[in-house]
């Protein structure tokens, strides 16, 4: 009876793990051509990787603000007829604009945040397809930081993905995120109750079903709900408000992570699946002026971070931002102070996990120029 029982389980998980399409995410990083606009023509490109920053290859006599090209041909396979295609930039500075086969994409203001522009009606099937970022870093007074004694050097200097997804989705393109945001608004130690919100992309359908899973950090199910989006708009979201009895809250000392996922679609046959991991807590000032986490003052030993690292400005790798983590760690700090805005996004992820708290400042500093 209990080994037909495990039997049932395992072949119900590997029916709704076969139902729902994977996305397939390839990184693109490497194979890039390279040159100034000031250049000629394209005789000057040459091959670079990401991340990439402009800084060391100023030709002599440009000043700093500048506009650069980065080329890269990407095969799309007969294969991805009924795919949606997506490019996720982590990070381009300042202002992108991005073409494929010579058709203007989308543009992107602000160099620290992560966007997402679909391609889909762009590619030719079964061929190469040429991928064009024309990035400018020039002083703007319609992007911030308007001043900045940072090295704000321009461009590509954070990871690119190509997403291909199936035709009804989570949408990626809500500011560049999975599309999936949990929301606490009550955190105590025997409640937690909050909403689930998750934005869709669903040309096809209608109206959509979807579930969500919140899993503890014990690994067991503590909640499943279901909620039906209305009908479909262009940028429709659906938020499914939950609750969880006697919660195991984050805290620096134990940062304890939940993990929620959200299917499109039934669970026996979803259309698509993301999770994201999240902790519950609370996080007051006293009469004291001490800053509370779930109500026990909490001593902040924190440190700056900013954005560059020397000899490869702001290009800096995953690997060397887990390295400066580290090395925080090391000196026994618990909290990071990002300068000016926010770092790669698996910089807060390992934050969330390692029990550092963060404080991303907004991007208007005061220049230290002389006018």
């Amino acid at each position: 009876m209990i080994i037909a029982m495990v039997v049932a389980l395992i072949a119900s998980t590997m029916a709704l793990q076969a139902a729902a399409p994977q996305r397939e995410v390839y990184n693109l990083n490497d194979d890039w051509m390279f040159y100034f606009a000031s250049a000629p023509d394209a005789a000057e490109a040459h091959p670079i990787s990401l991340p990439h920053s402009w800084s060391g290859e100023m030709p002599r006599g440009l000043c700093r603000e500048s506009v650069a090209n980065y080329v890269r041909r990407v095969f799309v396979p007969q294969r991805w007829a009924d795919r949606r295609l997506f490019m996720r930039f982590g990070g381009v500075n300042s202002v992108a604009d991005i073409f494929v086969n010579g058709n203007y994409v989308g543009t992107h203001k602000g160099g620290f945040t992560a966007f997402t522009l679909e391609i889909t009606e762009h590619v030719v099937l079964g061929a190469d397809n040429t991928i064009r970022v024309v990035v400018s870093d020039a002083w703007r007074n319609d992007v911030l930081p308007l001043s900045s004694d940072l090295d704000l050097a321009g461009g590509i200097y954070r990871d690119v993905e190509l997403m291909v997804t199936p035709r009804n989705i989570i949408s990626p393109l809500y500011y560049g995120s999975d599309g999936v945001f949990v929301v606490q608004q009550s955190v105590t130690s025997s409640r937690v109750s909050g909403i689930v919100r998750c934005h869709l992309s669903t040309p096809s359908i209608d109206h959509a079903t979807v579930v969500v899973r919140i899993t503890g950090p014990d690994g067991y199910l503590v909640e499943r709900l279901t909620a039906r989006a209305g009908k479909h708009t262009s940028g429709r979201s659906v938020e499914v408000p939950f609750e969880i009895s006697n919660p195991t809250l984050w805290s620096p000392e134990n940062p304890a992570m939940y993990s929620v996922e959200v299917l499109l679609g039934s669970e026996e046959s979803a259309i698509d699946a993301i999770t994201v991991q999240t902790g519950f807590r609370s996080i007051t000032i006293d009469k004291s002026n001490r800053l509370c986490i779930n109500g026990e003052p909490y001593m902040i030993r924190g440190v700056g971070l900013a954005h560059d690292r020397m000899g490869a400005g702001m290009a800096i790798t995953r690997e060397e931002l887990n390295a400066d983590l580290d090395m925080i760690l090391d000196m026994g700090a618990n909290a990071i102070r990002s300068l000016t805005g926010p770092h790669a996004a698996a910089l807060y992820d390992r934050c969330d996990s390692e029990g550092v708290l963060c404080w991303v400042d907004l991007p208007f500093t005061r220049s230290m120029r002389a006018f």
